[in-house]
């Protein structure tokens, strides 16, 4: 699996190729990505199958909550940080 960084450019460049406006080097990991119309709901499906890749496992469409594809932090929490009992 990728490291944390590479995560993280792996998905400001995901973001950047869907929107031509933003450089990933403009991007932070802070940006709202949704908010500031920098991907759409449409791309939602996209960005789910990018991270099962990257996460080499599925996820469960049902257990997402409002607000896990807010900006990369939160994607990056959600998606690659396990619980630790």
């Amino acid at each position: 699996m990728k490291t944390e960084a590479e995560i993280r450019q792996t998905l400001r460049e995901w973001v950047s190729q869907k929107n031509s406006t933003m450089a990933p080097t403009d991007l932070s990991d802070t940006t709202p990505l949704i908010e500031q119309r920098l991907i759409s709901s449409l791309h939602i499906l996209e960005l789910i199958l990018l991270l099962e890749q990257l996460r080499q496992r599925p996820i469960d469409v049902a257990q997402l909550k409002p607000g896990v594809f807010r900006d990369v932090n939160t994607i990056y929490q959600q998606f690659f940080v396990e619980d630790v009992p």
